[in-house]
């Protein structure tokens, strides 16, 4: 089936034409509610956890917290997407997310005192596992800040894309999927908005409280959303729901489903790309949540300062979406998705320098009333916004896109392990690696590490460079029959 392709002279930004309006709109505002969620809780849980247990912690609770909660929620996954339609499992997995934000706020953080054990002794006795015992000891902190993580993996990369990528064609996804993102930065620069009013001339506690309202506000519009979509689209369309003739398809147990996508080499180059941004950005996200964390060692000025940093990639992101959504139909796939990489190499080599060369640097910025923790703020500030800028704009469109062509297993099992394992073993390799050098030096802190992941961030680099590559071998030749038939 072919698409009408828009004409360029008057859709050339904005290809969409009015009959594909209404689908267009509701995946929009879907992804809009998903990524407001997930923006206003990343700054969330950053600014409750490092205020209250130490920017170091962020590293165990995402090696031994968060990873293994997503090994354990791939698991379920798999068996219940066997079990219920993809529309009711969208539901059941977003009120699941939004039951324990209500069950936070009105019944853990109000009883934080009596919940929480004592480990001091434990830190005592065995100071080279005190951030595994500071995790256990916090574990109401520990859970808000899993849950947050893992809304990022689940709602947005998994089901939000499942459910895309299911209802959208190739030639669909070109136009659609960066204006997709384009839009979505509403609602990223609404929660950079609200993070810094909501932090502003009131106490951490009600700042909680209407955050959490906001959240649950917009789960409810998530479930509306995607019921709209249903009757927009067919839920049968939705649900892969077909009337066919002969023998009925086989389901996959896990065990099958598992040797079947371990044995793609597209998905083991999808995961490693996905990896490879993972550890790269945990690696500078890490050392800059520190520097904010002693530049800015109150919770509320954490969450204003990061607020206008969201704020910042909302209007960024939203420029390069807009010529991402042109510049996608006229680049080669491995064009467009290797100018993530390249951003975040070229924004990161200059945050790295001004920590660890900050013993070096500080005398002469002190002559202009400046320090180097405060540029590394800054810098850091600077790679996030344009790093993720260009994640939306080109690497969530072009990492989508690469799954279009694939059959149904490796469409939704496949797409779960890449994304959600794949993503979660990204971000706890940067973990593991601080992990690993914080525990063996039990005096050290991020900053006095950060020569060792500054060189390990170059590799990774360079792993992601030869992936894209290679990747873009496999999707030409997936792509090319279909395009000429």
């Amino acid at each position: 089936m072919t698409q009408d392709k828009p004409k360029p002279s008057s859709k050339k930004f904005l290809p969409i034409s009015m009959e594909e309006l209404p689908k267009f709109f509701w995946t929009s505002f879907l992804m809009m509610l998903t990524i407001y969620v997930y923006s206003i809780l990343r700054g969330t849980k950053d600014a409750m956890l490092i205020s209250k247990m130490g920017a170091e912690l962020i590293s165990t609770v995402k090696l031994w917290g968060v990873t293994t909660s997503a090994i354990i929620f791939m698991l379920i996954y798999t068996k219940l997407a066997d079990s219920f339609t993809r529309i009711n499992l969208y539901h059941i997995i977003n009120w699941f997310f939004m039951g324990f934000f209500i069950f936070f706020l009105f019944y853990l953080y109000p009883n934080i005192d009596a919940v929480c054990p004592d480990t001091s002794g434990l830190i005592e006795s065995m100071p080279h596992l005190k951030y595994f015992f500071l995790m256990i000891a916090g574990w109401p902190y520990t859970l808000f800040f899993i849950f947050s993580e893992l809304w990022g993996s689940i709602m947005v990369s998994l089901m939000f894309w499942q459910l895309a990528n299911q209802i959208t064609a190739i030639p669909e996804a070109k136009r659609f999927y960066p204006l997709f993102g384009l839009f979505s930065q509403i609602g990223l620069g609404l929660a950079g908005v609200l993070s810094s009013k909501l932090s502003k001339n009131t106490g951490w506690d009600d700042s909680l409280m209407y955050i959490t309202g906001t959240v649950v506000f917009a789960g409810i519009f998530i479930s509306i959303s995607v019921e709209a979509l249903g009757h927009l689209v067919g839920k049968d369309a939705i649900n892969n729901i077909k009337k066919v003739t002969g023998k009925k398809k086989v389901k996959m147990g896990f065990i099958e489903s598992l040797k079947y996508i371990m044995s793609s080499k597209y998905i083991g180059l999808i995961t490693l790309l996905i990896l490879c941004y993972g550890v790269s950005i945990n690696l500078v996200e890490g050392l800059w949540k520190k520097s904010m964390n002693i530049y800015l060692p109150d919770p509320n000025a954490y969450m204003a300062f990061n607020g206008y940093v969201q704020t910042a990639t909302a209007l960024v992101a939203a420029l390069a979406m807009l010529s991402g959504s042109y510049l996608l139909r006229i680049l080669s796939w491995r064009t467009a998705a290797i100018l993530t990489p390249i951003i975040i190499l070229i924004t990161g080599v200059p945050f790295f320098i001004f920590i660890v060369m900050k013993d070096s640097i500080e005398p002469t910025l002190i002559l202009y009333g400046a320090t180097a923790i405060g540029f590394a703020v800054v810098s850091g500030g600077v790679q996030n916004v344009l790093s993720k800028a260009t994640k939306y704009s080109f690497f969530d469109p072009t990492k989508e896109m690469s799954y279009i062509p694939l059959d149904d297993d490796l469409k939704t099992k496949g797409k779960a392990a890449a994304d959600v394992i794949g993503g979660r073993l990204g971000k706890s390799g940067g973990a593991l690696i601080q992990f690993t050098l914080l525990s063996l030096m039990p005096g050290a802190n991020l900053l006095s590490i950060a020569d060792s992941m500054f060189g390990i961030f170059v590799i990774v680099m360079v792993i992601w460079f030869f992936a894209v590559f290679g990747l873009a071998k496999e999707f030409k030749a997936k792509t090319e029959p279909a395009s000429n038939s």
